[in-house]
Parts: structure tokens; sequence; C-alpha cells
């Protein structure tokens, strides 16, 4: 990739829960368009580096290092502007992805309602870019969609309807919590493929977390390998996975291989 300036930064970053502390010294930069996979067994702070970005009231608490996000620190803005200019850049899309919208009202009147709080709702340009968001996920039928309550559509549509409320959002930043790990093998790949597509076409930077490395070399411009809550290796994911150390080396042995498979 071509050097550019990141949307995202971060340095020395030391986050936990209560005083007990699960990340230790975590920096990385991330451009525009750019996918980081974070890659590393159940329990290691895959979720926890997550929620401290994202900086939510429950989320990790951070008591070291600084968060960049567009060159500035959220940290140092008063609370109000700090998570109205996260939400501003940041989106995220959860493992079970109907958890973070309302299981009963039409996805609609949600994505209306989060527009507004954003200050970004425009009645008459609203049907046209839900319409357009959707359709870059390769979705059709918007308007019946956009009727639909979360309990009524597949945990994949539901991880698309997520990351088309980012596209309307107008979010450049997208972390995305073991996107992959509760779908089947076919929309398991159509997914990492659209994952892919919303960096490679729109710019959208990617903090993706995974136990699963052969979604990671998939995905991944940028690997980085969580354990115990530090970086035991971070690079090109082609020149981490081409030379991996120890640690890195047994979570390759521990992917299954299905002959033909792409994922």
């Amino acid at each position: 990739m071509t050097e550019q300036t990141p949307i995202l930064s971060v340095q020395g970053l030391c986050a936990g829960y209560r005083g007990h502390t699960v990340l230790r010294d975590i920096s990385f930069a991330l451009a525009p368009g750019e996918i980081l996979c974070v890659a590393g067994e159940s329990g290691c702070g895959k979720s926890t580096l997550l929620r401290a970005l994202m900086g939510a009231d429950d989320a990790a608490e951070i008591t070291a290092g600084t968060v960049a996000l567009a060159g500035l620190e959220p940290a140092k803005l008063p609370r109000r502007r700090r998570q109205q200019f996260r939400c501003r850049y940041m989106g995220m899309i959860f493992q079970n992805p109907g958890a973070s919208f309302d299981p009963v009202r039409p996805y609609g009147a949600q994505f209306r309602d989060t527009l507004k709080s954003h200050g970004r709702y425009d009645a008459r340009r609203f049907a046209a870019d839900a319409e357009e968001a959707l359709g870059r996920l390769g979705l059709t039928e918007p308007r019946r969609l956009l009727a639909c309550r979360p309990y009524e559509l597949s945990g994949g549509m539901n991880q698309r309807m997520a990351m088309a409320l980012a596209l309307l959002l107008g979010q450049r930043v997208l972390l995305a919590d073991e996107p992959t790990s509760a779908l089947d093998a076919v929309l398991r790949l159509q997914m990492a493929r659209e994952l892919k597509s919303l960096s490679r076409t729109g710019g959208m930077a990617q903090v993706v977390v995974t136990h699963d490395l052969a979604l990671a070399q998939f995905l991944a411009d940028t690997l980085a390998v969580l354990h115990e809550g530090r970086f035991v290796e971070y690079g090109p994911a082609d020149a981490v996975l081409r030379a991996p150390g120890p640690y890195t080396q047994r979570l390759l042995e521990a992917v299954p291989r299905l002959k033909g498979g792409s994922l």
C-alpha cells in the first residue's frame, strides 16, 4: 500500500478492567483503506482492544498510551464531544450484530434515529442513500429490507445491515469483532469479500479481530498476532505468515484444511 497519513494511530496502549491490565504496550497505525487483522486465541485481549478503541462508557479503561483518530485524541475532548467525535469516524460490527439493534423495530426507523442522533439525517435523501449503501453490499430490495426487523433476518443479513449503517454514517474506520465466526462457510466467504470491497473501493479502514488465521490471510494488509495482551508479531500479512514465529506457527497448525476451500 502507498504511504498515507494514518486515520487511526495507537501508541503504547495499555488497557483493562477494574485495575486488571489486559493489553500491554499496543502500537499500530492504520491508513485509509487498510485492513489490520488482529489474530489470536480466545482470551488474548482481542475484544478488549476494540472496546478500548471505541471508548464507550462501559469500555475497557485505558491506563496508558494514546489513541488518535483523524489526528485528534478523543480522550482529550469533553466527555459528550468525545463520543460524538468517535461515532463520527468509527463504527463497529459485532459477532452477534442483532444484539446492537432493537430486535422488534424496523431497520428503516433505527437507521433514521441513528442518523438523526449523529446530525446526518436528510429526509429528502434518506431513501436514495440507503439504497446506495445496501447496493454497495450487493443487497437488492432495499425497501423490503428497511421494513424488516432484525429478528426476521439471518445472521449474515444482520451483519450487512450493520455495515450499511456504517456506510450511511460516512464512518471511515470499521471495527469488526469476529465478523464471520457465526456464519456458515458460504456466507463466511461472502462476508470476507464484502469487507475487503469496503476497503478497496470505499477507502474504509478496518480493524478485524479474529481467531481465524485463514480469514486473516484472506483479508489483511497488516497482521498483528496478539498473545497474552501483547503483539508478538506485527507487519505485512504476507511477511508474517511466510516466516511465522513460534506462537503464530502453532496458530497456523490449528487451522483446519479442507481440499478446494478458499477460506
